[in-house]
This record gives C-alpha cells, sequence and structure tokens, in this order.
C-alpha cells in the first residue's frame, strides 16, 4: 500500500469516527438545539453510505419542543430525498431495525413506487415472536397505522392476525387497522364482527369491549 493509499485510508477513518460522533449527538435527548443542527449540516457534507446511517439515529428520540423536533426531523428527511438512490438501502435497512420508524416510514413511502412501499411494509411486518421485543412491538405498531392507510391484498389478513397477539398495544393497532379497511372492505368487517363473538377473558376484555364500542358507533351490530 503506497502513501496515498494510506492517507486515504486513515481520512476516511477520521470520517467515520467523526460522523458517528454527530450520530452520538442526534440520539442524545440532553444536546441544544444549536448541536443537533450542528451535526446536521457536518453529516450533510458528508458521503451518504457515511452520514445517512447517523443522521437516522435522530428519529430514534422525541425532544420536548415539539416544533423544533420536527422541523429537525423534517431537515433530514430533505438530505435523504435529494439523494433518493444512496437513502432506499438505508431506510429499507432502518425499515426492518429500528424501533421507532414513523419517519422511516413517511421517507420510505416517498422513496419508492408504491408495490414496492407496500412491500417493505409487509417484510417489516413481524408476524411471530413480537412479545417479548420491545422494537418489534414498536415496529409493528407504525406498520398496522401505515397500513390502515392502504388498500391492498394481505393487509386485512396481517391485521387480523395480529389482533390476536399478546401484545397489547400491537392489538389495538391492529384493531384500528381493521376499523378503517372495515368501512370499505366487507371482508374486514367480517373479521371485526368475529372477534365480537369471542368468549371475553383476562387477556382479551379490553380488545373486545372497543371493538364493540366501535361496532356499535359504526352501527354493525
Amino acid at each position: 500500500m503506497g502513501i496515498f493509499d494510506k492517507f486515504k485510508q486513515y481520512r476516511e477513518g477520521q470520517n467515520r469516527k467523526s460522523a458517528e460522533s454527530h450520530g452520538l449527538t442526534l440520539k442524545n435527548k440532553v444536546t441544544t438545539k444549536e448541536q443537533r443542527l450542528e451535526a446536521i449540516e457536518s453529516l450533510s457534507g458528508m458521503v451518504p453510505e457515511v452520514a445517512f446511517p447517523q443522521l437516522l439515529k435522530r428519529y430514534e428520540i422525541v425532544i420536548d419542543h415539539g416544533i423544533q423536533d420536527t422541523r429537525e426531523k423534517e431537515m433530514i428527511e430533505e438530505i435523504f430525498l435529494k439523494q433518493p438512490e444512496s437513502a432506499k438501502p438505508v431506510v429499507r435497512e432502518a425499515m426492518s431495525s429500528m424501533a421507532r420508524i414513523s419517519w422511516p416510514v413517511r421517507l420510505a413511502e416517498k422513496l419508492f413506487p408504491h408495490e414496492e412501499y407496500l412491500a417493505l411494509l409487509f417484510a417489516s411486518l413481524k408476524m411471530d415472536g413480537v412479545l417479548f421485543d420491545e422494537a418489534v412491538q414498536e415496529r409493528n405498531v407504525e406498520i398496522l397505522l401505515a397500513l390502515k392507510e392502504i388498500e391492498a391484498p394481505g393487509v386485512v389478513e396481517r391485521a387480523a392476525r395480529l389482533v390476536r397477539t399478546r401484545d397489547e398495544q400491537v392489538r389495538m393497532a391492529a384493531l384500528e387497522c381493521l376499523e378503517a379497511h372495515a368501512l370499505s372492505s366487507p371482508d374486514a368487517k367480517e373479521v371485526f364482527l368475529d372477534l365480537l363473538k369471542e368468549e371475553p377473558s383476562d387477556s382479551n376484555s379490553r380488545l373486545l369491549g372497543l371493538a364493540r364500542s366501535i361496532a356499535e358507533r359504526h352501527a354493525w351490530v
């Protein structure tokens, strides 16, 4: 390896360390607005493969000042959308690995064609073994809320399975998804009404109570 190659390798290592430092700033709730904005600006000038994974870390936290929180996240979104081909693999990975994915979902909807976006949602939705994995539970909730806006084969089937999972937050999100689709889909309405036939128990009484309240509100029963 020549001197030039060694220097290039050294610079790349330094840039990566700098990017990682900025990423730590972005996921730390106690940093100031000025520190986070400086980190975003610095990362925006780096190559996407180094910068984008670190920028995504800002989506992992919510700061108290809602307007500023949204502003910073929109700034990062704009950086991603300016380089869509570089952004796609990073966002795809985030959809299956991050816990809080409401902003990655929003990004994915803008980056990918509709069919590819739907396939990504389905691929990121874990159907089994969600009870003891908090990250998977949070991810499933966000995906179900996104799916309630999409009329496509497979959506109702997945929501119907997850409404019977043991995690309450996932069940409630699945119920919300089913309600949205039941307004126009006889199949979804049938799945929804089938819930009302179940025997109440300690584990499902809240779900069934809410389902009955929704059904009565829509005059389904």
